[in-house]
C-alpha cells in the first residue's frame, strides 16, 4: 500500500514539474515583421553594380522604379522577401549570381495628435512604444490625460482603435491621440482661481489647496456647482467631500 501511494505521489510530482518546465520554457510570440509601405525609402544594394545600388521612395501606389526591371510592386513585402525576389529577377538574364541586400533607409511616418507639445508626423523606428513616440512629439502638455491615450490603426479589415498605455507598441501609419484630462474649477476667494486637472480621490479641501488656499476674506463653507442629470445644481458640502469632474467650487466672501 505504501509503495502504491509513493508511486502515485511520484507520478503526480512529475506531471506538475513537467507543466512548470513547459510553462517556464514557453517562447513568447515574435513581433510582426516590418512590411514595406508607401512613403518608406528603400535602399537596394547590388555588390559590384553601382548603377543598380539605389534608394527609392515607395509611391502611393506601392511601387518603386528600379533600373532594368522598371516599376516593381513592393508594398506588403518584408525586406527579405523583396531581396529574394530581386535576386531571382536579376539572375534571369541580367546578372550572374547577384549579391543583393535590401534595407529601409527611412521608415514612413506615424502620427501624434492631441495634448502633446509638438503634434505631427514622425519617422517610425523599430521597437517604438507610445512613451517614446510622445517623447518625440515633445511630451505631454499640462492638460494631457496620461490615462486617455488611444491608437488608431488601419488594418485590412478596417480601422482598429486601441486603448493604449505608454508601453503599447507603435506601428507605421499609426495615429496616437492624447485626450485632455478631465478638469474641475475653483472660483472666488482663493489665491489662484482657475481650472485644474482632475484626479480620482480628490476632496474639496485638496482642490482648494491646489488653488493656493483660502484668502483672508474667504468663507470656509464653499459651495459646489455640479451638473446632475443634465441640470446645474448648487450643493453646500464639507471640505472632505469628493470632487467630481467638471465641478465648479465657489468660495464666497465672508461677511463677518
Amino acid at each position: 500500500m505504501v509503495r502504491i501511494i509513493l508511486q502515485g505521489l511520484f507520478g503526480f510530482l512529475l506531471v506538475v514539474a513537467s507543466g512548470v518546465i513547459s510553462e517556464a520554457g514557453s517562447v513568447p510570440p515574435r513581433p510582426e515583421p516590418y512590411r514595406i509601405g508607401p512613403n518608406d525609402v528603400v535602399r537596394i544594394q547590388v555588390y559590384g553594380e553601382d548603377d543598380l545600388t539605389v534608394e527609392r521612395k515607395v509611391g502611393g501606389d506601392g511601387r518603386i522604379d528600379y533600373p532594368l526591371l522598371g516599376l516593381l510592386s513592393v508594398t506588403g513585402q518584408t525586406t527579405e522577401e523583396l531581396q529574394v525576389g530581386l535576386k531571382a529577377r536579376l539572375s534571369a538574364g541580367y546578372l550572374k549570381q547577384p549579391r543583393v541586400t535590401v534595407s529601409i533607409a527611412r521608415h514612413r511616418n506615424f502620427y501624434v495628435s492631441g495634448e502633446v507639445k509638438a503634434a505631427g508626423g514622425y519617422s517610425y523606428e523599430e521597437g517604438l512604444t507610445v512613451q517614446k513616440a510622445i517623447s518625440m512629439a515633445g511630451g505631454f502638455t499640462e492638460r494631457a490625460s496620461k490615462a486617455g491615450i488611444r491608437v488608431e490603426r488601419h488594418r485590412e479589415t478596417g480601422l482598429e482603435i486601441i486603448d493604449a498605455g505608454v508601453t503599447t507598441v507603435v506601428l507605421p501609419d499609426d495615429l496616437i491621440l492624447v485626450a485632455p484630462a478631465q478638469r474641475f474649477y475653483v472660483n472666488g476667494e482663493v489665491h489662484k482661481p482657475g481650472d485644474y486637472g482632475y484626479e480620482r480621490g480628490l476632496t474639496i479641501h485638496m482642490a482648494i489647496t491646489m488653488a493656493g488656499g483660502f484668502t483672508d476674506k474667504a468663507s470656509k463653507k464653499p459651495k459646489v456647482l455640479r451638473i446632475v442629470d443634465g441640470q446645474e445644481q448648487m450643493f453646500e458640502l464639507s471640505l472632505n467631500a469628493p470632487v467630481l469632474p467638471d465641478d465648479i467650487i465657489v468660495v464666497s466672501q465672508r461677511f463677518f
